[in-house]
């Protein structure tokens, strides 16, 4: 996580596009109408990219988390540590924002559906 050297605020698709350029394989973010009753997301890897396919009729922090939850599916296939690696991102952007506003810095960031989570509009 530390060599993606993520930015602040989190936008879900920045871990995606870092990682792509590590990997030397794209990563594209496809939001889609995912019946209510199945898997809000899921990674689907072709020669030429990788694409995630996220629930469209959510919020945006649930997004975000199902988007890093996929991206935590490259480091190892185990459904629990994808979702510890969403976990994990997920807190720091929530942790850094509290501290953003805790020292007053600027802080151009809106708030989310949980009024404390750190993340941008670029899910859409």
């Amino acid at each position: 996580m530390r060599r993606l050297e993520l930015p602040m605020p989190l936008d879900p698709a920045a871990p995606c596009e870092r990682l792509g350029e590590f990997r030397g394989t794209p990563i594209r973010l496809m939001a889609w109408e995912l019946p209510v009753d199945g898997p809000f997301g899921m990674l689907i890897s072709r020669p030429h990219e990788d694409a995630i396919v996220y629930q469209s009729r959510t919020a945006r922090a649930h997004q975000a988390h199902i988007i890093l939850h996929e991206v935590g599916h490259y480091s190892d296939r185990d459904e629990r540590d994808a979702e510890v690696i969403a976990s994990t991102i997920m807190r720091q952007a929530i942790l850094l924002g509290r501290e953003a506003r805790r020292y007053g810095i600027d802080e151009p960031w809106r708030p989310s559906v949980y009024n404390s989570l750190v993340l941008t509009d670029g899910l859409t």
